[in-house]
């Protein structure tokens, strides 16, 4: 839990004697980072006790949701409820809120994709995968579908299938910058392959960020000049965000050049900076678990 003063990252950055390990500059600019506290969460546990104070006194109906009067009302407050939950980290209770909010709006594509998103956050890819199928059919375009398929697939090691689904993301991105992280995976899908020559979908990158992370997993800047791109960034916030997803493509890259002990390290790093709502988080989350 992040401590009521601030986060400090602890990490284990001295190798064993006689060991001898890659200079890992990521690492160790995130050791020497301290982040204040995330405000934040004060006001989300404030909210879900407002949320679930509002439930008791009307509580929704334990079955047939959608056939009740009130059920969009309902719905609303179940998704109100795994927001909250998401937001302080819970995906568990997340994800039953969100479960909660569908049996109420079955036909609302956004909960379906809410409630797949914390069951890639929890590791249950078959339950995420099968959620998105069933709700498919109600999404005009297929970003999401695509994109949540893809995050399975990857954190399955599927790898086929992820870079199938990473071209079909990166194609219909609604933005450059949502296209160049799905080309981040998309490289590291065809690296984890075994592919030597990755081969990128033809869309203009994001220029500030996260150009830089493609960039270095290209191998067009080094480590070093990734974290300079991190440290210029003043916004406290915005600089842990970026460092959690810089941290995590850089263990990716240790990764596919099977340096698992180094990854595991990176992937550490960024589960440690609880950046809850980011993808980076529950990928690095599944990587240590797997």
């Amino acid at each position: 839990m992040i401590s009521a003063s601030a986060l400090v990252l602890v990490l284990a950055l001295t190798a064993p004697p006689g060991a001898t390990e890659p200079s890992t500059p990521l690492l160790a600019y995130a050791t020497s980072q301290t982040f204040p506290t995330l405000v934040d969460q004060a006001v989300h546990r404030r909210r879900l006790a407002q949320i679930t104070h509002t439930i008791a006194k009307d509580p929704p109906p334990e079955a047939d949701c959608a056939r009740t009067l009130g059920a969009s009302r309902f719905a609303s407050m179940y998704d109100d409820l795994g927001a909250t939950y998401s937001a302080l980290g819970d995906a568990a209770q997340a994800a039953a809120a969100f479960a909660k909010a569908v049996s109420c709006r079955p036909r609302a594509f956004y909960l379906h994709a809410l409630l797949a998103d914390e069951l890639l956050q929890l590791g249950r890819f078959d339950e995420a995968r099968a959620e998105v199928r069933r709700s498919a059919h109600l999404e005009e375009t297929s970003f999401t579908t695509d994109s949540l398929v893809a995050r399975a697939a990857f954190s399955q090691r599927q790898w086929p299938e992820a870079i199938e689904h990473l071209r079909r993301a990166v194609s219909e991105a609604p933005d450059d910058v949502q296209a160049t992280y799905f080309q981040c995976l998309l490289w590291l899908a065809q690296k984890r392959s075994g592919s030597a020559t990755p081969a990128l979908v033809s869309r203009t990158p994001a220029k500030l960020w996260p150009e830089p992370v493609l960039d270095f997993l290209q191998d067009h800047i080094t480590e070093t000049a990734l974290v300079h791109v991190v440290e210029r960034e003043r916004d406290d916030r915005r600089r842990r965000e970026i460092l959690c997803e810089a941290l995590f493509y850089t263990g990716e890259k240790y990764l596919a050049a099977h340096q698992v002990r180094q990854a595991r390290r990176y992937f550490e790093a960024t589960v440690h900076l609880q950046v809850y709502d980011f993808i980076e988080h529950s990928l690095a989350a599944a990587e240590l678990a797997g």
